[in-house]
């Protein structure tokens, strides 16, 4: 399944936002700092909805440090924009925490994980650079993702199944009574 029929409205959002941040800075490829800015972005347009994993985080402060680490290879103002080697993993390792937690769509949090999973990529770097906890902030983003209660149809069979072994074990003991009762009704 690609990326585009699995991302939601909101990633979809934060691509184009990482977009506008390279453009802002003159710079030729999308890496990790634009889509860290750009999920620096997000959060703070979503804040009503309570969970802030980047609280921490000054946008400023954020694209003052990405500044420091940037290359402009290629001219800026192109059409489209390439997504550097490091934002094309960040964006599989997206799609891969989405598929541990079987989750059929592709929200912020996976997108964040993603960007945090190599360390030695530039948005991990301008974390580090901010003192920003980034092993705190990924805790944060899963404990975020587990607490979701959208609907999320093959996440939501986890905790279901104990609860189906249970319901199992009591119709076992009705058959058992069932028996029983037909057994003395018999005789």
């Amino acid at each position: 399944m690609s990326l585009t029929s699995r991302q939601t409205e909101r990633v979809l959002r934060v691509l184009l936002l990482a977009d506008r941040e390279a453009l802002r800075a003159g710079d030729a490829r999308l890496g990790t700092a634009h889509l860290l800015l750009a999920l620096l972005l997000d959060e703070r347009d979503h804040a009503d909805q309570g969970r802030r994993v980047l609280a921490a985080v000054d946008l400023d402060r954020a694209r003052d440090e990405a500044a420091r680490r940037r290359t402009r290879r290629g001219d800026p103002h192109a059409a489209h924009r390439p997504y550097t080697p490091g934002t094309v993993a960040a964006i599989d390792a997206a799609v891969r925490v989405a598929d541990e937690a079987a989750d059929p769509t592709l929200g912020v949090r996976h997108l964040l994980l993603g960007v945090l999973a190599d360390g030695a990529e530039d948005a991990a770097a301008v974390l580090h650079a901010l003192g920003v906890d980034v092993a705190g902030v990924a805790v944060a983003a899963r404990r975020d993702l587990a607490a979701d209660r959208s609907a999320r149809p093959y996440a939501a069979a986890g905790p279901v199944l104990p609860q189906l072994d249970r319901v199992l074990e009591l119709l076992r003991g009705l058959d058992r009574r069932l028996e029983v009762l037909e057994g003395g009704a018999a005789g």
